[in-house]
């Protein structure tokens, strides 16, 4: 009897140890260097964003936060390699609206939205802004409509890529105003904006945060934001809808998630950090001064978001028309 009481006293102890293990790990998160995968390029509204949360929160976690961007396929490609990933907390992804329209533009995405991902956190929002070269006769919403019925696929924009958000921004409005302008598609959304300012390119949807240097600073021209009502950051830029098209609007969220099977204890450990970050003065300076808004939901509040988004999404692609490659 004792010997089979202490058999099974080695076994306890020993289940213990093994179930202990993963409950210390994760009371140790982040024990090294936490993977950052940005699915566009370097310059990018997201990059921007990604970079200053990035920043702060390695310093609070005392852990370094390692950024990498790897755009390509509307943002699939960072998305897919996110989505196979171990689910272990260290490698996350930061990602916007192309997270739930992609898998109904392309035919294999290589990841699921709502199966290959858990919602971390939104960190802001903010609306796309057209722009054009300040000494660009295309100054407004209307002249832009008029100019693309007079000679339809003449107009030429650039947009951070096939299934970006500044693309299915400006696809959305040349849907409501039945025009037709060529897409041009850019790997890196700062060449499409350094094209326009240099002239090779008619206009760009970009990404708010990535520009709004560039407009105050005079090199570029914004002709309307894509927000249903006008932005702080640019009070003076008007609307889309001012311009002419009632209804309309699209915002980009830019948010951070984790592949799927994630702890949930990691989960609410980086939610609660990174609201800390966004809570942050200096950080929401930051952030404001790109033109974005900080958000810092919970992660039940952000995975609300996305499943409305989703349901919505499948309107959006029959309503819009995308030639994806």
């Amino acid at each position: 009897m004792l010997k089979f009481m202490a058999k099974m006293a080695c076994v306890a102890l020993a289940f213990g140890t093994l179930t202990a293990a993963p409950a210390r790990a994760q009371g140790d998160y982040p024990a090294r260097p936490v993977l950052l995968v940005i699915c566009f390029g370097a310059g990018g509204g997201l990059d921007v964003i990604g970079r200053i949360v990035a920043d702060r929160l390695g310093k609070n976690l005392n852990r370094q936060i390692v950024v990498e961007n790897r755009p390509g396929a509307g943002g699939n490609i960072g998305m897919a390699s996110v989505a196979r990933a171990l689910a272990d907390g260290y490698t996350l992804l930061e990602t916007a609206n192309n997270y739930n329209i992609n898998p109904f533009l392309y035919r294999n995405p290589g990841y699921d939205p709502r199966r290959d991902f858990v919602p971390v956190i939104e960190l802001t929002r903010a609306p796309s802004v057209i722009i054009v070269h300040p000494k660009s006769n295309l100054r407004t919403v209307k002249e832009l409509i008029a100019t693309a019925r007079a000679a339809p696929g003449k107009l030429v924009y650039g947009s951070a890529g096939n299934g970006s958000p500044t693309n299915i921004a400006m696809e959305m409005l040349k849907a409501a105003a039945s025009i037709d302008i060529t897409h041009v598609p850019y790997k890196v959304a700062t060449q499409a904006n350094q094209d326009v300012m240099g002239g090779q390119t008619s206009l760009a949807m970009a990404a708010l945060p990535s520009v709004i240097t560039q407009i105050r600073g005079g090199l570029l021209y914004a002709v309307a934001l894509t927000s249903d009502k006008r932005w702080p950051s640019l009070p003076e830029v008007p609307t889309v809808a001012e311009g002419g098209v009632a209804g309309y609007s699209h915002l980009t969220w830019i948010g951070i998630l984790a592949p799927a099977g994630t702890p949930a204890a990691i989960v609410a450990r980086l939610n609660r950090e990174i609201a800390v970050v966004l809570a942050v003065p200096e950080v929401r300076e930051r952030i404001a001064a790109t033109g974005a808004e900080p958000v810092g939901n919970s992660a039940a509040d952000f995975a609300a978001v996305l499943a409305a988004e989703y349901e919505s999404t499948v309107q959006l692609a029959q309503r819009i028309r995308f030639e994806l490659e």
